[in-house]
């Protein structure tokens, strides 16, 4: 493994940060729109577009701290370039009717930073605001930040402001995931959307590159829990159900602890839910050892078989790491590691759950071509902490290229993008937003995505201290 080499500290302009700044746990200190960002080494000419990352970007309401980073305010950072060497960088905050709602008010009127009685009210109400803290997505010319428990907020795809939440064209219900994920082979985008309730279940969509969204059918699961990600193959879209139970009727009483809401229950087992996309009703449901799973990496057909890659935990606790709270509240967080399941979806038989590499990691991105196809290189952020490393699996030979920074040094997750007429399509960039604790701000950090470990060819700095990002989406320009 190699170190990276640190570069000279940039110069911010605004306002410090505390010395115990954690880029999970603090809001943004200046939302902004394009404006250029100092660069250091050299940007690829044919590195043309707009990366647009989301996560979240205000974990304070009117001096009242919220109690978990998913109740946040969604920040779309984002990282403009246009093969002249230079580099724009863009923060706005997502306005949805909540949030203006709230300036208008100048009070918090959802999530724990509300009073007990506004909390009640919106809960018998079922009224929540769309953060779009977790993700971005484009479809048609259009881009969307995402978040689990909503509809999408669509945003101006240039200017990055916030435009207004949208069921697109009357198909959506409720909620809308923020892992949704296109096929090559239909061109064609696949999500889900989540009902809790007396019936909980999964809605499936299809969003094709050309026509209408349509809604492919619902599929009944055994009780109200969280489902974060899914994948899609030709055939098929496979879930990792875990053994977490939302507390539905608890939520009424509006707690304001998010966590009190769940409630780990190993004794209900997890499992893989495999739905065929041509009959929904055909579901299979294949028996798994209790784990927890945020994302899973692809899923492809081999002959009869089905192969899952996915990140597991062996328990809830990362949750309340990302609340903030950590190892002060009890025993050290267990880690994540990459895991392999081989099923037969017909029958259901289960021919293979295994490690595919142990080392703690998460945020498993591959090719866009290789999403429901055989792969072979998997980019994760890993390390003890988890994000303070990249790394990239080679899935066939596993062989690693690790790059594993000097302290102080925090990346989020790593997107992929191709390169023009390279011979192998995981031939490419990494970028991802890295916190410099040292400089006392974040840079975007460029990679060639074969040498991972050699560090970053170019970095792109903000001149303040950001936010995680969760996830993102790459918007090539000509």
């Amino acid at each position: 493994m190699n170190s990276a080499t640190r570069a000279p500290s940039p110069a911010p302009t605004a306002a410090a940060p505390p010395p115990d700044f954690s880029p999970l746990q603090r809001s943004v200190g200046r939302f902004h729109a394009w404006e250029p960002l100092r660069v250091e080494g050299e940007l690829p000419a044919a590195l043309r577009g707009d990366l647009l990352r989301a996560g979240p970007g205000l974990l304070e309401r009117f001096g009242r701290r919220l109690s978990h980073s998913f109740e946040a305010d969604g920040a779309i950072t984002g990282l403009r370039l246009r093969g002249d060497g230079r580099a724009q960088g863009a923060v706005r905050v997502v306005e949805s009717p909540g949030y203006r709602a709230e300036e208008a008010a100048g009070r918090p009127l959802f999530g724990s930073a509300a009073p007990r009685w506004r909390r009640l009210l919106n809960a018998l109400r079922q009224r929540d605001k769309a953060t779009g803290n977790t993700s971005v997505m484009r479809w048609q010319g259009r881009v969307f930040a995402l978040m689990e428990g909503a509809r999408p907020v669509e945003l101006d795809p240039e200017s990055l402001d916030t435009l207004a939440p949208t069921d697109l064209g009357g198909v959506l219900g409720p909620t809308f995931s923020a892992h949704p994920h296109r096929l090559d082979a239909s061109a064609t985008s696949f999500n889900f959307g989540q009902l809790h309730g007396p019936r909980p279940a999964l809605d499936l969509y299809a969003l094709p590159d050309r026509g209408d969204a349509r809604r492919i059918g619902r599929v009944p699961l055994r009780f109200n829990t969280m489902v974060h990600d899914f994948a899609i193959t030709p055939r098929y879209a496979v879930f990792v159900v875990s053994p977490l139970r939302i507390r539905v009727g608890r939520a009424l009483l509006a707690p304001k602890d998010m966590l009190s809401l769940l409630a780990w229950e190993p004794g209900l087992g997890a499992e893989l839910l495999v739905v065929p996309l041509a009959d929904v009703d055909a579901a299979r449901r294949v028996p798994l050892a209790p784990r927890f799973v945020f994302h899973l990496a692809n899923a492809f057909e081999r002959g009869d078989d089905l192969v899952v890659d996915f990140v597991q935990y062996p328990d809830i606790g990362v949750l309340g790491a990302l609340s903030g709270r950590g190892d002060r509240d009890g025993p050290a967080i267990a880690l994540p590691h990459l895991r392999r399941v081989v099923v037969e979806p017909k029958r259901g038989d289960l021919r293979d759950d295994a490690p595919l590499w142990q080392a703690a990691c998460e945020f498993p991105v591959l090719p866009a071509t290789r999403v429901g196809a055989p792969h072979r290189s998997l980019w994760l952020v890993t390390g003890d902490g988890v994000a303070n490393g990249l790394a990239r699996l080679d899935a066939e030979t596993r062989e690693l290229d690790v790059w594993a920074p000097e302290p102080g040094l925090s990346p989020s997750e790593a997107l992929f993008i191709p390169r023009d007429g390279a011979a192998r399509d995981d031939e490419g960039w990494l970028l991802s937003l890295i916190y410099d604790s040292a400089a006392r701000a974040s840079f975007w950090g460029l990679f060639d995505a074969q040498e991972v470990a050699a560090g970053p060819i170019a970095k792109a700095w903000f001149d303040q201290p950001l936010p995680s990002t969760f996830h993102g989406t790459w918007i090539p320009r000509t």
